[in-house]
């Protein structure tokens, strides 16, 4: 696979059905098995990494889901061709998101730590 390639099916990620559905339900299996996990782990050696894999897979499953939206409704919307500009504007939101929870992992208290932060007393 090409890096044109790998960088069109991420831009379209919705584009190539078959792949696209086995990526997010499997991210989103994930996902239900990593949130209680990261919850459940407070400042262990196991916070870290489960906080990493969230950084990744949280905006990854928006990111394709969110590509289901914009073929649904952008041309609905707008026009077919306010399509590719709407994914322009998702990868740089997803590539973001990534950043900043990756961010908050690395120098702050990460993604679970934020989280339960809401309920601790101060």
């Amino acid at each position: 696979m090409s890096m044109g390639g790998a960088l069109g099916k991420f831009i379209a990620a919705d584009a190539e059905v078959g792949l696209a559905v086995k990526v997010y339900h499997r991210v989103n299996l994930a996902l239900l098995g990593a949130t209680p996990v990261a919850l459940a782990t407070d400042n262990t050696f196991l916070s870290f990494p489960v906080d990493m894999g969230l950084a990744i897979m949280f905006p990854l499953h928006g990111h394709i889901g969110m590509n289901y939206v914009i073929t649904d409704y952008v041309p609905k919307l707008f026009s077919k061709a306010a399509v590719g500009p709407a994914r322009a504007v998702m990868v740089g939101v997803t590539g973001f998101t990534m950043l900043g929870l990756t961010k908050l992992n690395v120098e702050g208290p990460g993604i679970t730590g934020t989280l339960k932060a809401l309920w601790r007393k101060e």
